[in-house]
């Protein structure tokens, strides 16, 4: 796998985190990878990382952002 240059994983995430701020009805994954053009496991990979700092929650097959 390549590696992103730096800064590139948190400029991604903060992209998801505020894609997720305009849906306050959530988003399902493969919805988020649509928007962002990834394929959707990358885009699982990205909001897990957003649930391990507390600012993203799954409920069903929705995601949703948390302040």
């Amino acid at each position: 796998m390549a590696r992103l240059p730096k800064g590139e994983k948190a400029w991604r995430l903060r992209k998801v985190y505020r894609l997720l701020q305009r849906h306050p009805f959530g988003l399902r994954e493969s919805e988020i990878a649509e928007e962002m053009g990834w394929h959707r496991r990358t885009a699982n990979n990205y909001l897990r990382e957003l649930a391990r700092q507390g600012k993203a929650t799954k409920e069903g097959r929705l995601w949703f952002w948390k302040r």
